[in-house]
């Protein structure tokens, strides 16, 4: 159960500024809802959700957040830009913010020393970092290595006077893995652990009979992390058509709706040992393609110098229904996709709600602008974190939905006749007043002089 959460600011100002601003906030909605232009909407029921987090004062106004699902992202602007949120009886619009969750990642460096480099023949490199200062908070550090196509174990050990040591962690890896011939390298050397303010930091990087890494320096840094959130699609998989001149396997998937935000495939592939290039594009019809990523690459190694894999293929948001993956095989054979899952950035609708009055969320309006809220303003000052959560009815076709007027073609749409015909009078008109005018011209000029 989420705890109690009232509609508040995160400064301390005064519950009456705060009240007076956000009834100033509501009562300046002024947007272009009319029930009658949109296709459908879901219930908001709100009163649950509120009831548990405002038992002690039933008639507080909260702040409430809920997602848009499968129905709203299918049957709604691309953009989301026509939700309202709306009173169910006095069909009032309510200001609501939409946040898109993409996660948010902070690194700020700590300088440091580096001390006594070595290593152990037969088991580990190890080197001591000095960061200069006792209370500095850190949780992360980078190993700056020259050495290529390893995997090895690091321990990460603290200490506030360089004598007496903790381990931080105990669990981390770092490896890199190179094909010279392709020009193709991916990397990890960074060791994450515990915040720590200790001033002293010892790493040991197990190398067991294996030559020792070429250590050049390291970086520590205090790393702040807000994971996104992401909404996963089932996605359905043609059988493969394969290519044997193009020496290529392609596959088309289909989400069967457009209008869902993904930005990453995933791929389930059987197969092992294997590294190949892939091109991604994405439809709306299954005709007509636009290419989402030219080249990546896909790759799963199990051999006693590397263990890792890489089958996800990211790329900017979009919302088509259709991709195309083609795998270039080059003279290797077909691999198999066993199966593919679309994920993208979710969504949220945060608006003050109060308790007893019932809300619905109108979606499906393509001529719809995005709404302009004061409550955009005041959002950075209100308390935020951990809200009552709202759940979606079910889509409803809305009753009150009227086709809009067809436009009125314009004027001369309607009568395509008549500029042609007011042309052809016009003409007429102007030959028979320069035939007047050259009579005319006639009688009063003289006669030209008689050639001798």
């Amino acid at each position: 159960m989420a705890r109690k959460l009232r509609l508040g600011f995160k400064y301390p100002v005064g519950a009456a500024l705060t009240a007076a601003l956000f009834l100033f906030g509501a009562s300046l909605v002024s947007s272009d809802f009319s029930a009658p232009a949109w296709q459908f909407f879901k219930s908001i029921p709100v009163s649950d959700v509120l009831s548990e987090t405002s038992s002690e004062t039933p008639s507080e106004t909260s702040l409430v957040e809920v997602a848009p699902d499968f129905d709203v992202y299918v049957h709604a602007a691309p953009d989301l830009s026509d939700l309202r949120v709306v009173e169910e009886i006095s069909e009032r619009e309510v200001p609501y913010k939409l946040i898109v969750e993409r996660g948010e990642q902070r690194r700020a460096s700590v300088s440091v020393t580096m001390r006594d480099l070595g290593h152990v023949a037969g088991q580990y490199t190890t080197f001591v970092l000095d960061l200069n200062q006792q209370g500095a908070l850190h949780n992360e550090l980078e190993i700056s290595t020259s050495s290529q196509n390893f995997q090895r174990d690091v321990v990460v050990e603290g200490s506030e006077d360089g004598e007496n040591w903790r381990v931080l962690d105990d669990k981390r890896q770092i490896f890199d893995f190179t094909i010279s011939e392709r020009r193709f390298t991916t990397r990890d050397t960074r060791v994450q652990y515990p915040s720590s303010t200790a001033r002293f930091l010892r790493v040991r990087i197990i190398d067991g009979e294996l030559a020792p890494l070429d250590v050049r320096g390291a970086v520590v840094f205090f790393a702040q992390q807000i994971q996104p959130h992401q909404t996963k699609y089932p996605i359905t998989i043609s059988a493969p058509v394969e290519d044997a001149t193009k020496r290529t396997s392609e596959f088309v998937l289909d989400l069967e709706n457009s209008g869902l935000p993904t930005n990453r495939l995933s791929l389930t592939i059987p197969q092992e040992n294997f590294y190949r290039r892939v091109m991604l594009e994405g439809s709306h019809d299954n005709q007509s393609w636009s290419p989402l990523r030219q080249s990546e690459n896909v790759y799963k190694f199990n051999t006693p110098k590397f263990v890792g894999s890489q089958l996800s293929i990211a790329y900017s948001e979009a919302t088509y229904r259709y991709f195309r993956l083609t795998i270039f095989n080059e003279d290797d054979a077909p691999l198999s996709v066993a199966s593919v899952q679309a994920s993208g950035i979710s969504r949220k609708l945060i608006f003050s709600a109060e308790p007893g009055v019932s809300y619905r969320l109108y979606y499906g309006n393509a001529d719809a602008n995005r709404p302009s809220y004061e409550f955009e303003h005041l959002f950075p000052y209100l308390v935020t974190e951990n809200l009552p959560v709202a759940n979606l009815g079910i889509h409803t076709a809305n009753p009150q939905f009227t086709l809009p007027a067809a436009p009125q073609k314009p004027f001369t749409e309607r009568y395509p006749w008549l500029v042609p015909t007011l042309v052809a009078i016009a003409a007429l008109l102007i030959g028979i007043f320069l035939t007047s005018l050259f009579r005319q011209l006639k009688e009063i000029l003289p006669p030209p002089p008689a050639s001798n």
